[in-house]
């Protein structure tokens, strides 16, 4: 009896496996990200300013007193958004809608003048960095997808979510 269900149901499990394979979408091509969810620049004006070493300048946009500081052998909970000069925005964690910060080793952080813009920061703390070519993507080779900024100094403005020591 079970055998006759099952060869009663064949063609109705049949046809709905070609139909469901109907609708299997084919890949499409990468879409530019969405970045109408990233946030303004930082305001800049009447902030304290450093330099760092290697030339990069950091405004400190917000400070907290939080005891936790990154140090270069932590990993950190970042958000930020890399711009040019003239306010393009090239990347950002904050695109495509997303809420959650990007975690990173700051010693593994190749752009030597956002790692050192990250490093003494204290959770919740707001930074902007003017990183110049030499601590940016001067060494970067013509695969990478930031060699056209070669020659140029960039922007990040950071904003440090979490510390985890290592």
């Amino acid at each position: 009896m079970r055998s006759y269900l099952l060869l009663a149901l064949l063609p109705w499990l049949l046809i709905g496996c070609l139909e469901s394979s109907s609708s299997v979408v084919a890949p499409t091509e990468p879409t530019e990200p969405d970045y109408s969810t990233v946030p303004a620049p930082y305001d800049t004006t009447g902030k304290p300013v450093i330099t760092l070493e290697g030339g990069t300048i950091a405004y400190l946009v917000y400070q907290t007193d939080h005891p936790f500081i990154a140090q270069p052998r932590d990993q950190v909970a970042i958000f930020l958004t890399l711009r040019t000069l003239d306010g393009e925005i090239v990347s950002s964690t904050y695109s495509d809608s997303v809420t959650t910060a990007s975690l990173v080793d700051v010693q593994g952080i190749s752009v030597s003048g956002l790692k050192n813009g990250v490093i003494g920061m204290r959770i919740n703390e707001k930074r902007t960095l003017f990183v110049p070519p030499s601590e940016g993507f001067a060494d970067v080779d013509s695969n990478n997808v930031n060699y056209d900024l070669r020659n140029d100094t960039i922007r990040y403005d950071v904003l440090l979510d979490r510390i985890y020591d290592n």
